[in-house]
């Protein structure tokens, strides 16, 4: 059977979850450090946030974090005082040396850096080793926290509000106009796959660094101990905990890449996705990994899975890509997990037995059952994951629900042409083509509860509940 392979699962590692075992050594690591050097180093840590705090006051006052214009250069290297202050803070964290390769380029050759991937709280580093305090995007909500507020007023951040539907409109016009700034403002630092990783791949980058079409430079960060505690995954410990472990380190050996320039074409610049795929490409090539199609709504579906008692890695299914092809917002397609959780609860791999799919149709297994089931299956693994079961309803279920093949499927039911489906006549086509073991009654019953007869907009509305019935109503009447 021929298949899209634009729509194929890819054989990639799950980029949203980090285990990590601890051995009896690491454990024992952990023993020490934490009644001798981990302590100290929590306490330095917090001091010298503090202390950053108390310098911030003064540096900052008087800058408005709505303005329009930039800082004046003298305020602007004396913000030097908190770079220096911030790094200070890694090196209590163990970031006692820095690897850095290539050369930061200012921000009068480009306005943009994009960094990834993006799979700790520790990424700020890429902050703090050079000069010059780069600005970021932020939630409105944490310019309002006295301490927050007062350190981002020294990066001069573009600020996002969730509860003002202009916000984001408003955010890609201020990138825009920093962007094109040549040098007026600080260097704008976006994390463009906007929520944490593994980093074992790039997920979909976010169109904003790259809708103003002008150049960026990318910077990768990798870690390189051993012991990973950075990655702050959704399957991974609180944020205390992996700090805890990373001051446990004896040290922490991180490289901070800073890539060549990308100027986009004409094409790039016209097309804010092509652009940031290449740039993606281009920093997993760098990296030395894939680069897959996931974005942040694979987390909510795959916590969603967890609700509904099924693994996690049933919500996993490159949700950027099925967005774009089958037009599917989130919440239908946590709406479609739910109804696949439904059919697939009792079997512990989180799947579609044909078995399973019999069952939850009232149907036994027959070959147009098992053509259906074929035509979900897409790997022929002779299961149907979530993935497949949301690729199956959208081309082959829902399109069979149009008005003329439900009209169809009407009349072949209709054999006398009342305008009406008795129990009669819909118990002789099911069992003539399901086979006399099919449960007909249950199947009725479910289209018109406590009636004896179907009327064509009760089968319609059914159809439209129900579409794997549809198509197989469509099968019907290629058969007869």
């Amino acid at each position: 059977m021929i298949r899209q392979k634009s729509f194929l699962q890819p054989n990639v590692v799950n980029p949203f979850v980090h285990r990590e075992k601890l051995t009896l050594a690491r454990k024992l690591q952990i023993a020490i450090m934490s009644v001798t050097i981990a302590p100290i180093r929590l306490f330095m840590f917090l001091a010298t946030g503090l202390f950053s705090y108390l310098v911030a006051i003064p540096l900052t006052m008087g800058v408005d974090l709505k303005s329009d214009k930039p800082v004046g250069n003298f305020r602007y290297c004396l913000f030097e005082i908190l770079r220096l202050l911030g790094r200070l803070m890694f090196f209590f964290c163990g970031f006692h040396y820095v690897e850095v390769r290539g050369k930061h380029r200012d921000s009068k050759d480009v306005q943009m850096l994009v960094t990834a991937p993006h799979s700790s709280f520790f990424d700020g580093i890429s902050v703090f080793i050079d000069r010059g305090l780069p600005s970021a995007v932020s939630r409105s909500e944490n310019a309002a926290s006295a301490i927050m507020g007062t350190l981002l007023k020294a990066t001069q951040p573009v600020l996002v509000s969730r509860d003002d539907p202009r916000s984001r409109q408003n955010t890609i016009e201020k990138i825009k106009e920093r962007a094109r700034s040549k040098g007026a403002w600080p260097q704008v630092l976006i994390f463009p796959e906007g929520c944490c990783t593994n980093g074992k791949a790039l997920i979909t980058f976010k169109s904003g660094a790259f809708i103003p079409g002008v150049a960026v430079q990318p910077v990768t960060i990798e870690y390189l101990n051993d012991w990973d505690t950075y990655r702050w995954t959704m399957d991974a410990p609180g944020a205390f905990e992996l700090l805890w472990m990373t001051l446990c380190q004896w040290q922490t050996h991180c490289r901070v890449t800073f890539m060549p320039i990308y100027h986009p074409d004409k094409n790039e610049q016209e097309n804010p996705k092509l652009f940031a795929n290449s740039v993606r490409h281009r920093m997993a090539k760098q990296l030395g990994v894939t680069s897959t199609e996931h974005t942040f709504e694979d987390c909510r579906l795959m916590r969603h899975a967890c609700k509904l008692n099924l693994p996690m890695e049933s919500g996993l299914i490159e949700f950027s890509k099925l967005s774009r092809k089958l037009d599917i917002d989130v919440d239908k397609a946590k709406g479609l997990l739910s109804k696949f959780s439904e059919i697939a609860k009792k079997n512990p791999g989180g799947e579609i037995s044909i078995e399973d799919f019999s069952k939850f149709l009232n149907l036994p297994i027959t070959p147009i059952l098992q053509e259906m089931f074929d035509m979900y299956d897409r790997n022929g693994s002779g299961f149907i994951d979530f993935r497949e079961y949301i690729i199956g309803l959208s081309l082959l279920a829902i399109p069979a629900v149009s008005e003329n093949t439900v009209k169809l499927a009407f009349k072949m039911f209709d054999q006398n042409g009342d305008g009406l489906i008795s129990k009669e006549e819909f118990t002789k086509l099911l069992q003539t083509t399901q086979g006399e073991d099919t449960d007909s009654d249950s199947i009725f019953k479910e289209i018109v509860p406590g009636k004896d007869k179907i009327s064509y907009d009760e089968f319609y509305h059914f159809a439209q509940r129900r579409p794997e019935y549809a198509y197989l109503f469509l099968c019907y009447t290629d058969t007869l």
